[in-house]
């Protein structure tokens, strides 16, 4: 068997083996945090303080007022928090949420004065009254905050559905206060959904269709990238030869699994370029994705995105496999 696919990029390389690595780790493995609320909420007022909330660890968290200082110490919780409160309320964000080839949030970081969250000195000096960790969050970090007086709480940040994103922001907004802005997040987030979803042609055979990236990896069974296809209709070729939520596989594999469609990430400046690589490959072109061109380029921060903002992902796709609908 040949080696897998050459065209690959040391930091994303780099950057997606860690998303890989983590989501291996802790994919689907915690319990999820508690949503107070649910179906009772009217969605039209925010509700009162104190409240309690138990994070993805079991730890309990008692909020006597809304935090007026909150701190983000990772991409998908930078998301969630910035969708819902004023810049001013926001002290600290991870270095991801500055970088634009994988943040939806960077360009209002250009004006806010905020610390970077992997220095717990530079955010403690900022006096948060809440920081937002990710699951697998360094517990000397957690640690020191708490010792600190500081309140800190766990969050899911690896999800498996649309619908655990929404409870993630909705968790944020239960934390924060901001019940309504959360509710008003999750709608749009739900529209995008049903809008891609109705894309698809009732009578449409089933799409196949393989993500593969430009070092080899790709998305099955229990992946977020799974249920995206299903919202469409499509199947999931890496799920359907029985790999997990994420695995890795070379061009060989690509050719004898015969995907109708090949979606991988890139950046829109080199998409061309690395589209062209695709189909140079000879494992892609034996394909029928690689014979018809049906290579989709997806841009990073909407294919390796873990928050609200992977609904561009679903659209992409919906618009790329159902032209005629457009």
């Amino acid at each position: 068997m040949r080696p897998k696919s050459k065209f690959a990029f040391a930091f994303g390389l780099t950057l997606c083996l860690v998303l890989f690595a983590a989501a291996l780790r802790f994919g689907g493995s915690f319990p999820s945090p508690s949503r107070p609320g649910g179906a009772d909420r009217n969605g039209t007022e925010n509700r009162a303080f104190p409240r309690v909330a138990r994070d993805i660890h079991g730890d309990e968290l008692r909020l006597v007022s809304a935090p007026r200082a909150i701190a983000s110490q990772s991409l998908v919780t930078d998301h969630f928090l910035l969708a819902l409160v004023s810049p001013e309320r926001v002290v600290a964000v991870s270095p991801a949420a500055h970088d634009r080839r994988y943040s939806h949030v960077a360009d209002m970081l250009r004006d806010m004065d905020v610390a970077v969250a992997t220095d717990p000195e530079a955010v403690l000096r900022r006096s948060p009254d809440l920081i937002l960790v990710s699951q697998d969050a360094r517990a000397e970090y957690v640690d020191i905050a708490r010792t600190l007086g500081t309140p800190v709480f766990r969050m899911r940040t690896i999800f498996e559905d649309f619908e655990q994103i929404a409870s993630g922001l909705e968790t944020t907004g239960f934390l924060l206060g901001e019940d309504v802005a959360a509710d008003r997040e999750i709608r749009r987030l739900r529209e995008r959904v049903a809008a891609a979803a109705k894309l698809r042609p009732p009578d449409a055979e089933p799409i196949r269709v393989l993500a593969f990236s430009n070092f080899g990896n790709t998305y099955g069974k229990g992946s977020l990238f799974d249920h995206i296809l299903a919202q469409l209709g499509a199947i999931n070729v890496a799920a359907e030869r029985g790999i997990g939520p994420y695995g890795s596989i070379s061009s060989e594999h690509v050719a004898a699994w015969n995907p109708d469609w090949i979606v991988a990430g890139g950046e829109p400046e080199s998409a061309t370029d690395l589209r062209a690589r695709f189909l140079a490959d000879t494992g892609v072109a034996a394909s029928t994705a690689g014979r018809k061109g049906q290579v989709l380029i997806v841009e990073n921060r909407r294919y390796l995105s873990m928050s609200q903002h992977v609904a561009g992902l679903l659209e992409d796709i919906a618009a790329a496999i159902y032209p005629d609908s457009i």
